[in-house]
């Protein structure tokens, strides 16, 4: 292995941690005995991590540390387009079948007018994370191993993000788990198109 190659593979590796801890910072939320600031920590804190994350990523990125694609091209759209129809798919067929409201409706439009607006906030920054770090632990993987046909963003996706649901309850969890490979699946049919990646996600999440 290169010197250069593992470099940059253990660079993504520690990229990949720290985006991890500011997900986890979510359970910062739990210890908080006031409501309102219950509800406000974790967007603040998700999204000056996220943000941080994301500037240096795109530094990286411009000085080849990573070399994912940023923009929108025809395959994107057509990317865009099938998951916005496979959103909808699910989404119909949880309503239909257990009465299930999509989560845009659901979390977005009723209830408190707080928690509505905490959530439009919440949601876009758990995916910005979530993206982040299928991102470093891919190019962490890749570097390390020499093995690009490995899904190692998804399986970091699987056991970081996933599995710790399981606090929220064991069907949560597993639910949550194996949901992580449907969200990763935009990032590797775009070849890792960032903003393709992005937008697929979020279609893929309010859906749902």
């Amino acid at each position: 292995m290169e010197k250069e190659t593992y470099k940059k593979g253990m660079h993504a590796l520690i990229m990949m941690l720290i985006v991890w801890g500011v997900i986890e910072c979510d359970f910062i939320s739990l210890c908080m005995p006031n409501q309102i600031l219950a509800f406000g920590i974790s967007p603040v804190i998700w999204g000056v991590g996220a943000f941080f994350v994301l500037f240096r990523m795109k530094k990286q990125n411009e000085g080849r540390a990573v070399s994912y694609q940023w923009s929108f091209n025809r395959q994107g759209w057509v990317i865009i387009f099938f998951t916005v129809m496979c959103g909808i798919s699910i989404a119909v067929r949880y309503y239909l079948n257990i009465g299930m409201k999509p989560l845009l409706i659901r979390e977005f439009f009723s209830g408190y007018p707080l928690y509505t607006i905490r959530n439009i906030l919440y949601y876009p920054l758990e995916v910005l994370l979530m993206l982040e770090l299928l991102t470093y632990a891919q190019q962490a993987g890749e570097c390390l191993t020499g093995k690009s046909e490995i899904p190692w963003g998804a399986l970091a996706l699987f056991f970081l993000w996933g599995m710790p649901h399981l606090y929220h309850g064991f069907e949560d969890g597993i639910v949550s788990a194996l949901n992580a490979f449907v969200y990763a699946i935009p990032f590797y049919v775009s070849e890792k198109n960032l903003k393709v990646s992005y937008a697929s996600m979020l279609i893929l999440w309010l859906l749902a």
